[in-house]
C-alpha cells in the first residue's frame, strides 16, 4: 500500500526538553518537534512522558501511533490509534491512521469503516479519500475508486499517488486515453512507477515507438531515476538495456523493497506478453503473484494479465 501519514500537531521550533514536571501537551510538541527533525527515539520517549503525565492525553496516543506505524510496527499502532479514538471518538486522524494499518493487514472492509469516519468527519481530509480510492481500487470498485480518486485530486492536484492508482483503475475499466493521461501526469509529479505503466499502455495500444521515446525521456530525468534505484533498472529492462536475469538478480539484490521479485516477474510477464510469448508471460505472471502481496497493486494486475491470457 501507498500510504500517506500526518502527525496531528504542529510544533513551534527550537522547543527547550521539558522537564520532569512538565505537561502531556509540552512533551508531545517536543515530541512532534523530535519526529519532524528525525529523531524518532526522542520522539517516542517524548510521547510515553506525555502519557505518564496525563494518560487521558489523547494526542499522544495518536503521535506515539504514527511512530509505531512507521517502523512496522501495526499491533503497537493499532491500539494506540483505537486508544485515542476511545478517549475522543471524533479524532479524525486517529481513524485515518488506523484504516492505514487495516489495509496494510488486507481488512479492507475495516479500512473502509474508518476511512468513511474520517471523511465524515473532515470531508476536506485528500489522504483519506486517496486511501479510500486505493482500497476500492483492490476491492474491484472500480468506479467508487475513480469517484474517491477525483475527490483526492481535487483536493490534492499536486499529489502523483492519487493519479496513478487512478491511472491503474481507468486502464481496468479499458479507458486506456484516461490511463495514459493519468499515468503521464503521476510520473510528471515525480512518481516514477507511473513512467514504466506509460509504457505498458502505451505498447498495449500499439505505440511501441512512442513507449520507447517517453519511458526513455523519463529515464532522463535524474529527479525522477536515479542511477541506482529499483524503478530505474526495471525501466532498463523495458528498453531492453539489460536482460530478464539481469533483472531477476538486481531485484534479489534490492533488500529495501520486499516486493522487488514479485515486480521483477510482472514487469517480466508484459515483455513477454507483448514479444508474443504467451506461455512464457503467463508463467511469469503466476511467479508475479505467487511472491507478492494481495495489498500491492502488482498482485492485482498480475491477476487480471493471468484472466486475460486464460480466456479462450
Amino acid at each position: 500500500m501507498i500510504c500517506i501519514l500526518v502527525f496531528a500537531l504542529q510544533a513551534p521550533a527550537q522547543q527547550s526538553v521539558p522537564s520532569a514536571s512538565s505537561s502531556a501537551d509540552a512533551w508531545v510538541k517536543y515530541g512532534v518537534e523530535s519526529a519532524q527533525n528525525g529523531d524518532m527515539t526522542t520522539a517516542m520517549s517524548s510521547f510515553e512522558a506525555a502519557i505518564k503525565a496525563d494518560p487521558r492525553w489523547v494526542a499522544a496516543y495518536e503521535c506515539r501511533g504514527q511512530i509505531y506505524l512507521q517502523q512496522n510496527n501495526l499491533d503497537a499502532a493499532m491500539a494506540d490509534f483505537t486508544q485515542a479514538i476511545q478517549i475522543d471518538p471524533k479524532y479524525a486522524e486517529a481513524y485515518y491512521n488506523r484504516g492505514v494499518i487495516s489495509a496494510e493487514k488486507g481488512d479492507f472492509d475495516g479500512a473502509l469503516s474508518d476511512f468513511n469516519r474520517t471523511i465524515e468527519l473532515n470531508s476536506k481530509y485528500s489522504p483519506a479519500y486517496y486511501n479510500r480510492g486505493h482500497v476500492k481500487y483492490f476491492k474491484a470498485d472500480l468506479d467508487g475508486a475513480i469517484a474517491d480518486l477525483d475527490q483526492a485530486i481535487t483536493l490534492n492536484p499536486s499529489s502523483p499517488f492519487s493519479y496513478f492508482i487512478r491511472g491503474l483503475a481507468r486502464l481496468a475499466k479499458d479507458d486506456r486515453e484516461g490511463a495514459t493521461t493519468d499515468f503521464q501526469q503521476s510520473a510528471t509529479n515525480g512518481y516514477p512507477n507511473a513512467a514504466l505503466w506509460l509504457w505498458i499502455v502505451e505498447t498495449e495500444n500499439g505505440d511501441r515507438g512512442v513507449a520507447r521515446i517517453d519511458l526513455s525521456d523519463f529515464l532522463s530525468k535524474p529527479q525522477l531515476f536515479k542511477p541506482d534505484d529499483w524503478p530505474t533498472q526495471i525501466g532498463n529492462f523495458l528498453l531492453e538495456k539489460i536482460t530478464q536475469d539481469q533483472l531477476m538478480a538486481k531485484a534479489k539484490e534490492n533488500v529495501s523493497n520486499p516486493y522487488s521479485t514479485s515486480e521483477a516477474w510482472f514487469y517480466s510477464g508484459m515483455a513477454r506478453h507483448f514479444a508474443g510469448d504467451t506461455k512464457g508471460a503467463l508463467a511469469c505472471f503466476q511467479q508475479a503473484i505467487a511472491t507478492g502481496s494481495k495489498v500491492i497493486e502488482i498482485s492485482v494486475e498480475a491477476q487480471r494479465e493471468v484472466t486475460l491470457l486464460q480466456q479462450p
